[in-house]
């Protein structure tokens, strides 16, 4: 008697990058064609506000991915080094900037051309100067969303009120910026509709976060860092929404079934950080060793309750909080939080090389967590983007020494 075998692949996430991601790049050149605006846009932006107004957002972090995925964001790095930008600097922005001085074969035929820039103090400072290189090569108009820090770590509900306040006020300047720049009025209706939208876009992807709680773990890193392209470049769109519902769906059925990621899962782990972009193969090695990384940081900080009523104020509690706005110990609390919620053995302290902004306090981290949880971390020298700041022999055998303690102390 044959016994069926078991599919442990998401068929939601298949194809991704093919059916997802290339149709993005692809509207967004058909929406340069046809002079739709177009802008280029940072993490940590309230893209909502675009999408209400029927501008095209595009994501050059994510157009860095795309060319690390594809092998190529070295050649890219280096063009802007040969331009005088320093191998310190982040590898994103070497990357997409290098695509301004190397046009040929690109992936997706390279990022069109914005209209204007817009970008917040939110997420780093090299935001700033990355978006202003740009805005002077291109001689594209740039808005700054200048943001208060969040240094008190609060949450949505407890941010200082006028951190708020003047969140709003920067908002209300944004939208003055836009209408000049499209000569199109928001549409407030519009925005409600979009802020709505992007509400629920981040309802299911908690909910799915939720699922992966389950033993064993139904969706691993692998997925998640493909399906959080939604949550975080289209959140205010419906085909964000119709994808949650299928990806929420199809976990949950596996929850149901008692299906993992792998057979038999012996460790749980917390991923910190970006993944290698250029070899996301390295969570199908944890794989190998029993070892399935069940939750994010990344994907438990672009979502944020939002009221259509408000839109203005639930957009400043949605960005304000995200902990690359917020000193160490916000992160420190987030993984606490996912290490107890999820089950955890172990945290991946993934120390990128090309955005040490985000890589700060991770011996601190390690330590902390330790101390309250007992919960041991490794910290892995890694690069998003640039593959010379990484050593692949090296990166698994602290691996495999890792889980091997993991193995001992259980």
């Amino acid at each position: 008697m044959s016994v069926a075998k078991v599919e442990r692949g998401l068929q939601t996430t298949r194809g991704f990058y093919r059916n997802y991601v290339r149709k993005y790049y692809e509207d967004a050149h058909q929406a340069k064609a046809k002079k739709k605006p177009v802008a280029w846009v940072a993490s940590t932006f309230p893209v909502e506000i675009l999408q209400a107004m029927d501008i095209m957002p595009v994501w050059p972090e994510n157009y860095a991915s795309v060319c690390a995925a594809r092998q190529v964001s070295v050649r890219l790095c280096e063009a802007a080094e040969v331009e005088g930008f320093s191998r310190d600097l982040c590898s994103y922005a070497r990357c997409v900037l290098g695509s301004l001085f190397d046009e040929k074969d690109l992936p997706e035929g390279g990022l069109p051309e914005p209209d204007f820039l817009v970008a917040s103090t939110c997420a780093c400072d090299t935001h700033l100067k990355w978006f202003e290189v740009v805005s002077r090569r291109l001689n594209r108009p740039l808005f700054l969303l200048d943001v208060p820090f969040n240094s008190g770590g609060a949450d949505a509900e407890h941010l200082e009120s006028r951190h708020v306040k003047q969140y709003v006020s920067q908002l209300e300047d944004l939208v003055s910026f836009l209408e000049k720049q499209t000569g199109t009025r928001l549409d407030r209706k519009r925005l409600r509709e979009t802020v709505a939208l992007s509400d629920q876009t981040s309802r299911l992807w908690l909910e799915i976060q939720d699922f992966r709680k389950t033993v064993p773990a139904p969706m691993d890193a692998r997925d998640a860092f493909s399906a959080v392209f939604f949550m975080l470049c289209v959140p205010g769109t419906r085909m964000a929404v119709e994808f949650y519902l299928r990806l929420r769906d199809e976990v949950r059925e596996r929850v149901k079934n008692g299906v993992g990621v792998i057979e038999n899962e012996r460790f749980r782990l917390v991923w910190d950080n970006l993944p290698l972009w250029f070899n996301l193969g390295i969570f199908e090695y944890l794989n190998s060793l029993g070892a399935v990384v069940v939750a994010e940081t990344f994907s438990h900080v672009w979502a944020g309750s939002l009221d259509p009523s408000k839109p203005y104020e639930s957009l400043a509690r949605k960005y304000l909080p995200n902990f690359a706005n917020s000193g160490v110990d916000r992160k420190i609390d987030l993984i606490i939080n996912l290490v107890e919620d999820f089950g955890v053995d172990g945290v991946v302290l993934a120390t990128n090389w090309g955005c040490r902004m985000m890589s700060l306090g991770e011996t601190i981290v390690k330590d902390v967590v330790y101390k309250r949880l007992g919960v041991p971390s490794l910290i892995l020298d890694a690069d998003s983007s640039d593959w010379r700041n990484y050593n692949e022999a090296q990166a698994k055998a602290r691996i495999e020494a890792f889980i091997e303690m993991l193995s001992r102390i259980r």
